[in-house]
């Protein structure tokens, strides 16, 4: 009986593989078939983006009523578990670090004082490498206004890519560096490319694969995807930043106004109901990803590495979902990493207190 249970599972794996790969190159179809031209290429990672060993942690949440990292005795064992793997080269913070959607800006920062000052003291740490997510998204609005405000000093009025290069100016977080910090943060924006061990990996918070769903894509119904191309005729970092942007911001100005901030995830509500109407968020799940599997997610991601890679990377990594998780995706071969979270909300199915390491290959460390 055992062996009859192993093959029945071992034939399930493969049937569902069989189908992601299936829906993945439709979806892949469906949206080349849209967009004339060439794909959009990243480009290459920057001359220093080597390493032997990464780990990453994403979707802390500092500000959100379930963060735990805003508690120094929680801390601790984070800081404990990262300094044993030893010698790190990046140690990867992967968006949403924090959450200008339930808290003001200020508040929010505030409440990451314990773990940065924590995380700039890691004696084994070589440098750490920010992207802002979709509820830390303020943070690259930030650095991208203040480059248009320098380009207007200078007399331009040139509008700059709405994408971050790595930069070691990060203001927002700047008042809660140490004096005597020991490890250099740098912020990049919105997708990370490392080598590891001489193995490609792409990392990026997740909220881009919303622009992958099938439902944007549908000539016939989708509204958003018409309108993206009737504007460029393409789907590049600059494309997508510009649809998402006003909403984020839209979300993080919310928190100012009395009363508002305490119904927690409103404006994702609203999203759903104007998604619906656009024809984009099919369900009523409080976000198109919140609490979804890396399974449930395969087909965008499939569809992401399509579109913007020449060569497909040995590994994705990937939090938003609050789901840890590990795939090996059946059409570019790559491996699918989840980092989770660290929120302790139980009203989501998820896998929190997780961190992810990659050297010679990736595993998921839960931190007790």
């Amino acid at each position: 009986m055992p062996e009859n249970r192993k093959k029945i599972s071992e034939y399930k794996a493969v049937e569902a593989s069989r189908r992601v790969a299936q829906k993945a190159r439709r979806r892949g179809e469906l949206i080349a078939s849209r967009i004339p031209g060439a794909r959009a290429f990243l480009k290459p990672p920057e001359p220093g983006a080597v390493a032997d060993r990464v780990v990453v942690i994403s979707d802390v949440h500092l500000g959100e009523p379930h963060d735990l990292l805003a508690q120094p005795e929680r801390v601790q064992p984070l800081v404990e578990v990262i300094t044993e793997l030893g010698p790190i080269d990046d140690l990867v913070i992967l968006g949403d670090l924090f959450d200008f959607w339930n808290a003001r800006f200020d508040e929010a920062l505030k409440r990451g004082g314990p773990l940065l000052n924590a995380l700039f003291m890691l004696p084994n740490v070589r440098r750490m490498v920010y992207l802002p997510g979709n509820h830390d998204h303020h943070i690259f609005r930030m650095y991208f206004e203040e480059k248009v405000a320098q380009n207007l000093r200078e007399g331009s009025l040139e509008m700059p890519e709405l994408v971050m290069p790595m930069t070691r100016d990060c203001p927002a977080i700047a008042p809660l560096i140490p004096r005597d910090a020991q490890v250099p943060l740098f912020m990049t924006y919105p997708i990370y490319q490392v080598l590891v061990r001489g193995r490609p990996a792409l990392l990026t918070h997740g909220h881009l694969l919303g622009m992958f769903e099938r439902s944007l894509w549908k000539p016939k119904h989708s509204r958003i995807s018409t309108f993206i191309l009737n504007k460029t005729a393409s789907l590049d970092l600059d494309d997508m930043e510009r649809f998402i942007s006003p909403y984020y911001e839209m979300a993080m100005l919310s928190t100012y106004i009395p009363g508002v901030v305490e119904n927690r995830y409103r404006i994702y509500r609203w999203l759903n109901n104007t998604g619906k109407y656009w024809g984009v968020s099919p369900d009523d799940r409080t976000s198109n990803y919140r609490g979804s599997t890396i399974e449930e997610n395969a087909v965008e991601i499939e569809a992401l590495l399509k579109h913007f890679c020449e060569e497909m990377p040995a590994y994705f990594v990937y939090g938003h979902t609050h789901r840890a998780g590990m795939l090996r995706l059946p059409l570019s071969g790559t491996l699918a990493v989840n980092s989770g979270c660290w929120l302790d909300d139980r009203g989501v199915p998820e896998t929190s207190n997780t961190l992810v390491e990659i050297t010679d290959d990736a595993r998921i460390i839960l931190v007790e």
